[in-house]
């Protein structure tokens, strides 16, 4: 794997390495990748993989809809060991795009993972309608990497295109995985929200709602849920964060308000 970029922050004494890559993404050159994402997130994300690394959970990270990797980049610097991580969108398939949301673009996207250090050879990128996945490719790709520990869904915002996605992370994700549903609270795109919906009051998925946050749904395996969801709230209080706990779709699941001004982007004792 190259190494990073210059613009990337110095190592820190004392610091779990095992979370410097992806200090030195969100400190370097995440403000200059295009996307609607906030580094603050991964005060959420950093105690789900202390979780999954705890329990074996470990396993490349997925993303439907990557536009230009900002929000991928910083999920593949949690598993900087991982390999045959996996980018579908559709890119110059904009046929596809049915409802006009941001246009991928593979050459950005492409020297966005030169630009932050990352070899493009532990990426498969698939550009294709995502309604396409079949279970031909499903089976293929659990084959080959027998499931993903992140899979952040953020494509078409359609209600048929946001259920058959999540059914799609669903299946591709590990028991310890979370899956991330971008938008789930944005106005423009109420399809999302109505997708979901419409998937919990029709069927019993086994990933369900765990934690809400700066336009993002997450959920998680029934089996993991609870542990999971106590370790965002332990860690939420430790970096001054105001959750509250509701029931949504019938589950709990933590809303949490995060400081967008808090450039401690992971916990670092």
């Amino acid at each position: 794997m190259a190494t990073p970029d210059r613009c990337c922050a110095p190592a820190y004494a004392g610091f779990d390495l095992k979370f410097q890559r992806l200090k030195d993404y969100l400190e370097g050159p995440f403000d200059t990748i295009q996307g609607w994402c906030s580094a603050q997130l991964w005060q959420i994300i950093q105690p789900i993989v202390d979780l999954q690394d705890s329990v074996g959970g470990t396993g490349p990270v997925a993303e439907i809809g990557v536009y230009h990797g900002k929000f991928f980049l910083g999920l593949m610097a949690t598993r900087p060991e991982a390999r045959n991580h996996y980018a579908i969108d559709a890119f110059a398939l904009q046929k596809f795009n049915l409802d006009g949301a941001g246009v991928g673009n593979r050459g950005v996207f492409l020297r966005n993972l030169h630009k932050c250090g990352f070899d493009p050879e532990i990426v498969n990128i698939l550009e294709m309608d995502s309604l396409s996945i079949n279970d031909v490719l499903i089976d293929k790709i659990i084959t080959q990497v027998g499931g993903f520990s992140l899979f952040s869904v953020d494509g078409c915002h359609r209600i048929e295109h946001t259920i058959n996605d999540a059914l799609t992370a669903m299946r591709l994700t590990l028991p310890t995985g979370v899956i991330f549903m971008d938008d789930y609270t944005n106005p423009d795109w109420p399809g999302v929200q109505e997708g979901l919906t419409k998937l919990y009051l029709t069927s019993a998925p086994r990933f369900v709602p765990l934690a809400l946050a700066h336009n993002k749904l997450l959920l998680a395996h029934l089996s993991y849920h609870r542990e999971l969801l106590n370790s965002i709230i332990d860690r939420m209080k430790i970096m001054g964060n105001r959750t509250k706990l509701v029931t949504r779709h019938g589950y709990d699941c933590v809303n949490v308000q995060l400081d967008l001004n808090d450039r401690r982007y992971i916990y670092s004792p």
